[in-house]
């Protein structure tokens, strides 16, 4: 599944809502204001119900070419939303290793590993394709533990579903 980001600048003010995206592998929830997410983070562990939200069909979507549109409150250096942009060509099902994506846009796979670390949206923004040259890597800050197990998970899901 491809997800088209639209980033804005600011303006995203009044109340915000939520909502908490049930997976196969764990609760991802969303805080949105006025139609832009302004935060993702992952929910290991949760029993709250909130409405579906569009992403839902990350995981639910018989057609792994599906688009869908999201508008994210833009944040982070330009350098960041460089890495960012670049993480969101790797294709659903597939992975790079940090070096070949720093080799891609001129930088260094440390650099590209803090830029994946510092990723304020996970699994829309997927650094989770980002792999090291001898295994996986890094997860949402983590190298071991539950952020790993749920690093495996996503590019188990998306190797199923790879067009």
């Amino acid at each position: 599944m491809a997800l088209t980001i639209v980033w804005v600048d600011g303006g995203a003010d009044g109340v915000t809502e939520t909502f908490k995206i049930s997976t196969p592998i764990a609760h991802l929830l969303l805080a949105c204001q006025q139609g832009v997410i302004v935060a993702a983070d992952w929910l290991l562990a949760a029993n709250c119900a909130y409405p579906d939200h569009e992403l839902q069909g990350y995981f639910t979507q018989a057609n792994p070419q599906a688009e869908i549109t999201v508008k994210l409150l833009k944040q982070g250096s330009a350098y960041r939303h460089k890495v960012w942009a670049e993480m969101g060509k790797i294709p659903y099902g597939s992975t790079l290793s940090y070096a070949a994506l720093a080799k891609n846009i001129g930088s260094s796979a440390r650099a590209v590993g803090n830029a994946c670390r510092d990723n304020p949206y996970p699994l829309i923004i997927p650094c989770h394709r980002v792999v090291s040259a001898n295994g996986l890597g890094g997860y949402c800050g983590a190298t071991q533990g539950d952020y790993i197990a749920l690093k495996t998970h996503l590019l188990a899901i998306e190797a199923q579903h790879k067009p």
